[in-house]
């Protein structure tokens, strides 16, 4: 069965590896043609720079009938791909995107996503948006309080760009031993002076155990979750039936299909909601060392073979990276006068 992942993050690499030795023969597409992906996939296949919007759809699915594709795993232009389903399903191709339009949307905006949520699944941290300095220093004076740091994030983004923890005065030690993510209100505030920014989120810096939980869902339905928690250089495969239920309820609520991930951090012992993406997670890989192949999860639900698995759990895991070789330089001209200098010019 044929299934093409789109150009994608690097993370992709890791599922289409995982989906070896299945069923499953895997066409990568990407605008780079050194990018993981396509060295993982079977078929590789370059996409037109810069095409975005319809166009990129109507090449989508001109390419899905062109490769006899049955299955795509959309990551760009997912949520207008949300739009036409019904159109690639007419061509013969079950295309995955994680749901609705609305709801990726909704996820992807962190202030509406908040406003949103029901703390009734999991708490959060206290909050404000802002999108200049007036706002910023409003939504400060709300949220200081003794004994906690704020921390600021764009309302969307991705990984932690744009993710400071702020404090009053710069804080040496932290910096010179590697927690770079920081800046002085000062800084933050030198920053904010002139023309408004995109919508910024200020919010109480949660100062327990961070975990990433790594999810299946098919319409709602939750087929696996693996919680991480993050220590270090290693992550620990926890056995947290709390954080299992409320991935349940999340699947539930924004009715989603494939792959997902959901970040939390504790606060006095508690598990406190940070954000939900609708997509893998940079560190999907190291959930599957529990066992559970999420990809083909995925695709088996998306053909009708619907099933729930359990990841094995307290198990201590790290990343060994690899180096490969994906395209050969062409070696350069030799300059002649190097070379006499070397004495390797020949018949000089």
């Amino acid at each position: 069965m044929n299934v093409w992942f789109n150009k994608s993050f690097s993370v992709a690499a890791s599922l289409i590896r995982a989906l070896d030795g299945t069923r499953y023969v895997v066409h990568a597409s990407h605008t780079d043609p050194t990018h993981p992906a396509l060295h993982a996939a079977r078929h590789a296949f370059l996409e037109p720079r810069g095409l975005i919007g319809e166009r990129y759809v109507r090449w989508m699915l001109s390419e899905a009938r062109a490769r006899d594709i049955q299955l795509i795993v959309a990551s760009k232009e997912r949520e207008r791909l949300a739009d036409h389903v019904q159109a690639f399903r007419a061509a013969g191709v079950t295309l995955i995107t994680p749901t609705t339009r609305a709801l990726q949307d909704h996820l992807e905006r962190k202030d509406e996503f908040l406003r949103g949520w029901d703390a009734g699944i999991l708490p959060i941290p206290a909050w404000r948006s802002f999108h200049d300095l007036a706002s910023f220093d409003q939504a400060a004076s709300e949220l200081r309080a003794p004994d906690v740091r704020l921390c600021m994030k764009p309302a969307r983004g991705i990984y932690a760009s744009g993710f400071r923890v702020l404090t009053e005065q710069p804080d040496r030690d932290r910096f010179f031993g590697g927690e770079l993510y920081q800046m002085t209100y000062a800084a933050a505030r030198e920053l904010l002076t002139g023309e408004p920014v995109a919508p910024m989120l200020l919010m109480h810096t949660l100062e327990g155990a961070e975990r990433s939980i790594d999810c299946v869902a098919w319409q709602g339905e939750l087929l696996a979750a693996v919680v991480r928690r993050k220590s270090g250089t290693s992550q620990l495969l926890e056995d947290r039936p709390d954080l299992l239920d409320a991935a349940q309820k999340i699947a539930r609520r924004y009715e989603l299909s494939g792959l997902f991930n959901f970040q939390t951090k504790d606060q006095h012992g508690a598990a406190h909601m940070l954000e939900i993406n609708a997509r893998p997670s940079g560190g999907v890989y190291l959930a599957m060392a529990g066992g559970v192949n999420l990809p083909r999860l995925m695709l088996d639900a998306a053909t009708g073979e619907r099933r729930r698995e359990r990841s094995a759990v307290n198990l201590t895991v790290t990343e060994h990276k690899v180096a490969r070789i994906v395209q050969a330089a062409a070696a350069p001209a030799a300059d002649p006068a190097v070379l006499e200098s070397s004495g390797q010019l020949v018949g000089a």
